[in-house]
């Protein structure tokens, strides 16, 4: 961050540097330099060739409506008397205040100013006269000779011709005084007069100072033209990147700008120019310098603009176009305030939005704080040109360039990025050819669940799974061999790719029939479509010849163009058909499937490439089909093409050569339906009834979880014979909900690799709430690394099966987990009974006392608490009890049990409030409430010597009921009540240790994912609360 901060200071510092020094050099210029007074400047000290030219800055003799010359101020040549001047006036600066008869500001008329200059001595020679910015047309007339001229000036505007073109002009000066005399009219402009400084001096100063300005002209102007080139270049090899032709026509505009400005080449590169169509050249290009400038931050910095900015940037940019095509230059030239501010405003803005993405962007910040700043600096050299502090014009176009200069910069430090990006990917892609391991793992889950639905289905008809043959049965034997069929076609292709891309396959040709090897491919795709309501057809020439190529690779071929129609057709026809021509046999798969985007159509047939990222995820496979495809073709010496109209379906044609064998018999042309065509909603569900499953089979619940069909009917089948109540979804998200809604599940099976939710992420979701040995999980995957195994064991699984599964193992691992579970569970419910059971010795002695003690004096009040006590006995020590959960009526009985007798024995100091909802009935663990209590009174009120109160509410909310034990007794530090519940501290000495807080926070953790929480404080009491949910949503 040092370093970034450093780079900008410096670059701060450069950028001020050039107008800093600039400006200072003008200004010590400006005050060292002579200064005319009543029409006299006093040169007589002035050496040009040591300090150089002179501004003829100072007061002028002026001469309203009169265009004079030098005959008229010389007295030998001179009719009459001499000219007497209107009065004196202050150049340069504009006429408008001084140039009407009736004093009114007016912009239009002509004049002559007239200024004696006193030379030295030994001034005799040759001198010279440059002029910037004269309105709109003077002649300058220097020691009686003509030096220069731009226009023509005049009395009237037909008189008149308008020029403002700079220029140098050399006389021969004799003597040690020279009359300059400057005729001037205007007639075209909303001001006028000599609006820059008169340069007056020997030939080298003015000559030089003439050279530096053409000179900065053309070399902004280069700055200008090689960057407008270079980003429209880049712009159009990058249409995205709107910035560059923002920026490129930025630099355009500021061509035009430069030069119609400074020394105006505009006018020299074409001298018969209008002067008017100058003038609005010079608007135009004003107007788009700043409309491209907001453009260009607009598309480099997203966000900084805002679109009423925009909006208004347009509707400026357009009324200028318009003001100045359309208006006479008189007019649109007194609109020339409004356009400054409108600039002014324009950098001002653009300076604030360019501020705002430095601080977003601060890889750029230097680059973007260096174009601020020479932003800034045109809104500042501006102002002090409009101040008369000094003519600062001239750097504005610098700065300008500064600015494209920084944002070229700007731009290629982005794209150097990028590019860097890119490498760092192509890097990453070139690695991507040493995973070939984890490509095989991945690859192994396409190949190993044909192969998983195979065996197993198979193995479970040769176990009686179905019964005798039927409908159902058959219908497995159909998904058998369609599977297998699958896993050879993918396997293949596998092998093939490597195959093709090494050149290792060699094609076995010989004569092949057509027919045959469609109609063999037929009957297995078939199956495939399951109950898609497709219809398939073959169509046939009259005399089709047999192929020339290799049967097997053919079979190949069409299996994966009919694979990938089938896929992508939801109804309607699968047509193959054949077309013979001189050359060979053109093929043609035809389907009314999805379609694929036309551009798409490139692509169809490169490797990986699964009909485009349109596609959606049922669609997804290995994308090798098409591309083996299409080498295949060619190595059989055909080419293969694919015609395709989105919604509508696809044809894929390719052709091969016909073999040299007498052709079989005629046949005329045919459509052939196949038998058994697809058809249906097909619709799977999520559960079967499993025959002859009695009550005992739904002991255990178990969920399956998988995304194919295929491998849930054989999970089904398998796990059909041990009468279990089988659950059956389709994906991860549908498992947790059915998890969720509290239905009873004993095992989850889920495969490794679904769409959307993972089995790992479903592993994960449902280690969040229940324990390995609450709701055991058994993944099934084809993936066999270390690394997998290890991942899925992290995530919360029980136990792996690698696919394909054998059908004895899957079934002992699942008997397995569940007795592992039931067996659990038993043991937690015995220890929980025998916790529930423990009674404190010293309850029973100080209960025993208590009833002792009343015995002489009340032996009613001594029944009843003997009576209490003995309810309190029976609930405790029901060892039968291994239940979770009973009812909340006797959960209070105990504690109305307990509390009798602990307020027998603590009388007044012992209060009891109990808010509870009469007609509440739910459903909470046992010993939840009385051992809470018991805390609150032992730890709680009884501390205390006054003793104290404990208030119970028990409410019901919305799907749960909140139970509260509150007291006023001492309470305790937080930090001691969260030791409490995480078992680092006992909740006190002989206190509530195996039946305590912490016992009871961990079965209400356990069973409901939410323990309890403590509010305590010292000196304000404690207060302990818990929610479980109502009876309807209590998972069992």
């Amino acid at each position: 961050m040092n370093k970034q901060w450093l780079a900008i200071v410096a670059g701060v510092i450069l950028v001020l540097i050039l107008p800093a020094y600039t400006v200072a050099q003008m200004l010590v210029t400006h005050n060292r330099n002579p200064v005319a007074s009543s029409g006299l400047l006093d040169l007589s000290g002035w050496s040009f060739s040591a300090d150089g030219a002179v501004r003829l800055n100072g007061e002028w003799e002026f001469y309203r409506n009169r265009l004079l010359t030098p005959d008229d101020f010389d007295p030998a040549r001179s009719s009459g008397e001499m000219p007497k001047p209107t009065g004196t006036v202050t150049l340069p600066g504009k006429w408008n205040d001084y140039i009407a008869e009736d004093g009114e500001p007016a912009p239009t008329g002509f004049g002559t100013f007239r200024l004696t200059v006193r030379l030295p001595d030994d001034a005799e020679g040759v001198y010279g006269i440059r002029t910037t910015n004269i309105r709109t047309a003077n002649r300058i007339f220097a020691a009686g000779q003509e030096a220069g001229a731009s226009g023509v000036p005049g009395r009237s505007p037909d008189d008149a011709r308008p020029g403002n073109i700079p220029y140098v002009g050399f006389v021969h000066v004799s003597g040690t005084e020279a009359d300059i005399i400057v005729q001037v009219s205007n007639f075209v402009y909303s001001s006028g007069g000599v609006f820059s400084p008169i340069l007056f001096g020997d030939v080298h100063s003015v000559t030089d100072s003439r050279e530096f300005g053409l000179f900065a002209d053309w070399m902004t102007l280069a700055g200008f033209l090689i960057p407008a080139l270079y980003f429209l270049f880049l712009y159009r090899l990058r249409r995205r990147e709107r910035s560059l032709l923002h920026l490129g026509l930025f630099c355009l505009s500021a061509i035009v700008y430069v030069a119609t400005h400074g020394e105006k080449l505009l006018a020299g590169a074409w001298p018969g120019m209008p002067y008017e169509t100058f003038l609005k050249t010079q608007l135009v290009s004003s107007a788009f310098v700043y409309y491209f400038l907001m453009r260009y931050v607009e598309a480099a910095i997203p966000g900084s603009v805002h679109r009423i900015a925009l909006r208004l940037c347009d509707v400026a940019t357009v009324a200028a176009v318009i003001v100045a095509v359309g208006l006479p230059t008189l007019v649109f030239s007194k609109l020339e305030p409004f356009l400054f501010v409108y600039s002014l405003l324009t950098v001002i803005y653009m300076a604030v939005a360019m501020v705002r993405g430095m601080r977003e962007r601060s890889e750029d910040a230097v680059f973007m704080l260096i174009g601020v700043v020479s932003i800034l600096l045109v809104i500042l050299l501006n102002l002090v040109s409009l101040g008369g502090m000094t003519d600062a014009q001239m750097l504005v176009p610098f700065e300008m360039l500064l600015f494209v200069i920084t944002q070229a910069l700007l731009l290629a430090g982005r794209f150097a990025r990028t590019f860097e990006e890119v490498e760092q990917l192509s890097r990453k892609l070139l690695t991507l050819d040493g995973l070939k391991d984890e490509f095989m793992a991945n690859t192994s889950h396409e190949l190993r669940t044909p192969l998983h639905g195979i065996v197993n289905i198979a193995q479970s008809l040769l176990e009686g799974a179905s019964g005798k043959l039927n409908g159902k049965q058959a219908n497995d034997l159909s998904m058998i061999v369609s599977t297998g069929k699958r896993l050879s076609a993918l396997i293949n292709d596998i092998l093939d790719f490597g195959k093709l891309k090494n050149g290792e396959i060699v094609l076995k040709r010989q004569p092949v029939d057509l027919r045959a090897v469609v109609g063999s491919v037929m009957d297995v795709t078939l199956h495939l479509a399951g109950s898609k309501p497709i219809r398939f057809v073959q169509r046939w020439p009259d005399r089709l010849p047999w192929l020339d190529t290799d049967e097997d690779r053919l079979r190949q071929i069409l299996y994966n163009l009919l694979g990938n129609a089938v896929k992508f057709t939801h109804r309607g026809e699968i047509r193959v058909e054949a077309e013979v021509g001189e050359s060979g046999v053109t093929i043609s798969v035809t389907d009314t499937g999805i379609g694929i985007e036309p551009e798409r159509l490139d692509d169809i047939f490169k490797a990986y490439d699964q009909a485009g990222a349109t596609a959606h995820r049922e669609y997804s496979g290995t994308g090798l089909g098409l591309s083996i495809t299409k080498k295949l073709v060619e190595l059989g010496g055909g080419r293969i093409w694919v015609e395709s109209e989105p919604g509508r379906g696809s044809a894929f044609r390719f052709t091969l050569p016909s073999a040299d064998v007498p052709p079989d018999a005629e046949r005329k042309t045919a459509v052939v339906p196949l038998a058994g065509t697809a058809s249906g909603d097909g619709e799977a569900q999520a559960e079967d009834d499993v025959p002859g499953v009695g009550p005992e089979s739904e002991r255990f619940t178990v969920l399956l979880v998988d995304d194919d069909p295929v491998n849930l009917q054989v999970l089904r089948n398998l796990l059909s014979i041990e009468s279990y109540r089988l659950v059956a979804v389709g994906d991860g998200a549908a498992a947790t909900a059915y998890i969720d809604s509290g239905k009873p599940v004993d095992l989850l099976i889920a495969d490794w690799m679904m769409p959307g939710m993972s089995g790992i992420e479903l592993c994960r979701s449902v280690r969040r709430r229940y324990s390995l040995f609450e709701l055991p999980v058994l993944l099934l995957t084809a993936r066999g690394l270390p690394d997998d195994v290890r991942v899925g064991f992290q995530a919360g699984a029980n136990d792996f099966l690698r696919k394909p599964v054998d059908a004895d193992e899957l079934r002992a691992r699942v008997r397995t987990l569940l007795a592992l579970r039931d067996s659990v569970r038993k043991a937690i419910s015995s220890e929980l009974a025998f916790l529930q059971a423990q009674i404190k010795p010293h309850f029973l002695y100080n209960a025993l006392n208590t009833i002792v003690a009343l015995l002489p004096s009340d032996p009613d009040k001594t029944t009843r608490l003997l009576l209490e006590l003995s309810h309190y006995l029976r609930g405790s020590f029901d060892f039968q009890n291994r239940e979770q959960l009973t009812t909340l009526r006797k959960e209070l009985a105990l504690v109305h049990s307990y509390l009798a007798l602990e307020q027998a024995r603590f009388e007044e100091r012992l209060e009891v409030v109990y808010d509870i909802d009469a007609e509440l009935n739910g459903l909470v663990p046992p010993l939840c409430i009385q051992p809470i209590v018991e805390n609150a009174i032992r730890h709680g009120v009884m501390q205390k010597e006054e003793g104290g109160t404990v208030r119970i509410t028990i409410r019901e909310t919305v799907g749960t009921i909140g139970i509260a034990v509150a007291d006023d007794g001492v309470g305790m530090e937080p930090e001691r009540a969260a030791s409490v519940l995480a078992g680092v501290v006992r909740e006190g000495g002989e206190g509530v240790s195996g039946v305590g807080l912490r016992n009871i926070h961990a079965r209400l953790l356990t069973l409901f994912g939410k323990g309890l929480t403590i509010d305590s404080g010292v000196g304000r009491g404690t207060a302990v609360r818990f929610e479980v949910p109502d009876a309807s949503r209590m998972r069992r």
